[in-house]
Parts: structure tokens; sequence; C-alpha cells
């Protein structure tokens, strides 16, 4: 039996239905003893009957049996393999999937899906959904990888699909171009293609990403002793003359001016930036670093932050911001944390004014995770803004539940609104009587009334309506939800938490633009 054709003449009476081909178990250099499911190793003679979906073979015969010869070098235990499987071998080979690193393989689903052994969050994101989208697991958190372009994509959340996930952070990977992106606009089109049109908005409102039909989670600022521009200019009394970036531009950008060094902050989502290069551009590096600040998102847009993340072809930054940190492994008393407090390191990270809390924070998971301390104030720094984002995006999903709840239940109203109106046509109910024309009378005391109301208050009372209602400079542009009030710009309105109108708390909102 150590010639791998004659094994697996023995599958003759295998299931076609089994888990696991012939193929790769005899590759493995087992041998059917044409009793159930039990197989043999030819060589040690290792027995197994039990077997699951996606089982490794030779990973279970490693495994079992670590002193097989066939294991330690299948050449010198005599194996003779089967020269014509071996292009299908080499697709379907576990070795393959042990290695992640042979591209080659795979670019075929079937070797990707095998990758997906022990994946951590299959309640968030399934394996299948994921090798479909070109991506296999690294074993590691949940790092995934694509096979085409090498693209690495971690911190999955509910509600993600693969499929648009790999097509916003790497637009130009060959299998998006040539397979996902085909399968999105076929996806859209069906969706679309309803013969109810009314139940396919309730669709868009259910089932999108709210960012796809430009809603946007709304939160107030974190410094709002700092919302106005001027504010903000302030702060820049003592900044360094010699930066190319001037006050201005970071102040419209959304930063304050820290006191120490190049050190600004954001007022809306608080984060910090320094170390500033010549050709660095505020709005841009805003974006880069803190993509789901509201400020940004309201001012510049979805594509524009997304443009921004997507220039940094190394992934490194982004792939630091969204990692899932390690589950707890040690007990940290609070004697260890304000020992770590004390030292030079952590020392320096609280004189540029990070929130003693995050660093805290960030100072227990470091000694959970290795039970030593930061070495730099650099790392101090990073690790409590990781611990920021990681806040910020903690109620994302409860918000976004609410808002579509909302939205469904507006566009439910409009289609019951709708339908009543359809079957009192039906029922043929009487139509409204047509109001009688004016008489001459009335005609005359009409034109006198209009006469009272001038041309000029007219465009007075428009253009009014058109302005912010806190600025009073700029045109009204963002929409707030759930109330629906169309009251304020796109400066103004990331610096509310509650409408300037009705007082109710803003959940989202919704940018639009007056024609």
């Amino acid at each position: 039996m150590n010639i791998e054709e004659n094994r697996l003449q023995t599958f003759t009476d295998w299931p076609s239905d089994a888990v696991v081909s012939p193929i790769r178990i005899a590759k493995a250099g087992f041998y059917s003893l044409q009793q159930n499911l039990t197989v043999k190793c030819f060589c040690c003679e290792l027995e197994i009957s039990e077997w699951n979906y996606g089982d490794q073979v030779m990973a279970r015969h490693r495994e079992l049996s670590p002193a097989c010869a066939f294991i330690l070098d299948s050449s010198a235990s005599g194996n003779v393999p089967n020269i014509s499987h071996s292009i299908h071998d080499s697709i379907l080979s576990e070795d393959v999937v042990d290695s992640p690193h042979s591209t080659h393989s795979l670019r075929h689903e079937t070797v990707r899906l095998q990758s997906f052994e022990n994946w951590p969050v299959p309640h968030i994101v399934s394996p299948e959904s994921l090798a479909k989208a070109g991506f296999y697991y690294l074993k590691q958190r949940d790092r995934t990888k694509c096979a085409f372009c090498n693209g690495i994509v971690v911190a999955w959340e509910v509600g993600d699909d693969p499929d648009y996930e790999h097509k916003r952070h790497f637009p130009s990977c060959s299998f998006v171009q040539q397979v996902i992106t085909p399968r999105l606009e076929l996806q859209n089109e069906s969706q679309y293609d309803n013969t109810n049109p009314s139940f396919s908005n309730v669709n868009v409102v259910n089932e999108s990403n709210l960012y796809e039909v430009g809603v946007m989670q709304h939160r107030g600022p974190k410094k709002s002793k700092f919302a106005t521009l001027e504010s903000r200019m302030r702060t820049f009394s003592m900044w360094p003359e010699e930066l190319i970036q001037t006050p201005d531009s970071l102040s419209q950008a959304g930063f304050y001016y820290e006191g120490s060094g190049d050190q600004v902050r954001c007022f809306h989502c608080d984060g910090g930036l320094r170390h500033w290069d010549p050709q660095d551009d505020p709005w841009t590096e805003h974006a880069r670093w803190f993509p789901k600040c509201g400020y940004v998102v309201l001012v510049k847009g979805q594509e524009f932050i997304t443009a921004c993340t997507s220039n940094n072809s190394s992934n490194t930054d982004e792939e630091y911001r969204k990692s899932v940190r390690p589950y707890q492994q040690r007990e940290v008393t609070e004697k260890e944390i304000l020992t770590q407090m004390l030292t030079p390191e952590v020392m320096a990270a609280l004189s540029i004014g990070l929130h003693v809390g995050r660093i805290k924070q960030a100072i227990k998971e470091k000694l959970e995770q290795t039970g030593i301390g930061f070495a730099t104030p650099d790392a101090v720094i990073e690790a409590a803004l990781n611990v920021q984002l990681d806040e910020d995006e903690s109620s994302d999903a409860h918000v976004s539940q609410e808002v579509t709840q909302i939205l469904a239940e507006a566009v439910n109203r409009t289609l019951n609104h709708n339908e009543q109106a359809q079957q009192d046509v039906k029922m043929g109910s009487p139509a409204e009587t047509p109001p009688h024309p004016p008489s001459p009378k009335n005609e005359q005391s009409n034109t006198n009334s209009d006469k009272s109301l001038t041309l000029e208050e007219e465009n007075r009372l428009l253009k009014e309506a058109r302005l912010c209602k806190i600025c009073m400079d700029n045109e009204v542009g963002i929409v707030f939800l759930p109330c629906g009030h169309l009251a304020t710009c796109f400066n103004c309105a990331p610096n509310l938490e509650d409408c300037p109108v009705c007082r109710s708390t803003i959940k989202a909102t919704v940018r639009t633009f007056l024609s």
C-alpha cells in the first residue's frame, strides 16, 4: 500500500457525500479498510474512523502519529505518489493551507475555506462568505488576507459584508474588479428589480449599510468649548512659526493647539496628532487617522475619507487601529497600575493632555497581555488613542439599530398612507369638492392683503429660512434624525447634541443640498 494509486483504489465503497475526499486521504498515506469510514496508514498503521467537515487529513496524521516515517519524510518511507493527480492534489493539499503564503493554491475558494479552522468569530462573519470574497485566515485573532492582492482586513464587525469591505479597502484588486464588482452590481439590480417598489424601499432601509443611504451616526463634540472656529484659533497664539501648517488651516480642520510642541487635538473626536511633516495636510491627516470623526464626515464627506484611508498602501496603520486586543490573561491590581502611572513614559504621555482614564485602561490591558509596562511614550500614546477609538466604535451598533428602526417606521407609515389612498379611490370615494371661485369682493380684499407684504420682505423671509439657525451665515444643509428638522449648516451641526428647534436628542444626520 505504499503506492498511492493502490491506496486510492481501496475507496470504491467510500460514500460520495463524505466530508473528506478519497484523493486527500490516499495522498496523506491512508487506505480504506472498507469498514464504514475507517482508514489505515500504510507506514505507521494508524487508524482513523471519525471525520468532521473541514478536517485536514495530513494535519490529523501529523498530530496523532508525529513519529510516522511518512510524516517525517514521505520519499524515504517508500511512498510512491500518484503523478496523474499532482495538479489536483496541489489544490487540495492541507500543506498548502498550513502555509498560507502559497497564494497560487489559495486562489481556489475550497482551499481558502479550509484555512478557517478555529475561526474565532463565526457569529460575526461566516468563513464561507470570507472565502467567497477572496480571503483566507492568518490564524491570528480575526486577521484575514486576500489571496490576490495580499490586502489584510481585521476587526470584523456585525453587519460587515466581506465583498463590500474588500472592494472598499482594495478597489484595484484584480479579484474585486473581475468577480466582486459584477457580483455586487447583480445583487443591486435584483434588489431594486421588484414588482412591488414599496417593498424594495423597505429593504433598502432595513438591510443596507446606513452609510450607503447617506445616514451618518451623530455624536456631540468631546470638547464643546472649542466648538467654534474662533475659539480654536485663539489657542494658536504660541504655535511654532517654522511649521508650514497654519493656525487657520488647522482650525478649519477641527484642531486646537494644546500648547506643547506641535501637538493638536480635534474638538469633536478628541483625537490628537503631532510630528507634522511639511507635506502633511490637516484635513487629510485628520481623515486618515480618525476616519469616524463626525466633524470630518459632515464637512468633507465619506468619499474624501475613503480616498485618504486608501492611500496608505501598507495598511499597517489601519490594521493597528482596527486590531482587536487579545483576551485578558492575568489579573492586574490597582497598585500595579498606579506604579506604572509614575513611570517617565506614562508621565510624558500625560503631559500632552491625554485622558487619565484611557491611559489607565491602556496600562491595564498591556499588563494583562504581556505582564510588563510600556517602553516608550509613543507606545503609551498610541495605546490610549486605540482605547478612545474603541470607545467611539462601541456605540455604533446601538445607534445604527435605532436609526434603522426610525427610518423603517417612517417608510412604513408612508406606504400605509399610500395604500389607504389607493383603496379609497377604488371604492369610489367622492372627490373633494373644488373650492368656489372667489367673488369679486373677496378677490379685491386678497389683493389688498397681498400688497401689505412687500416683495423685499418676502425675499428676506426666504433667505432667512435657508440660513443656518446657529450662525445665521451659511446655508442649511443637515437634516437631524429622528426629528427631521433642517436647521443648521454642516459646520454647526457637529457642535450640537440636541436639535436647536425641538431640543430632541440627535441620533443621526443626513447631508442635504438645496437646489
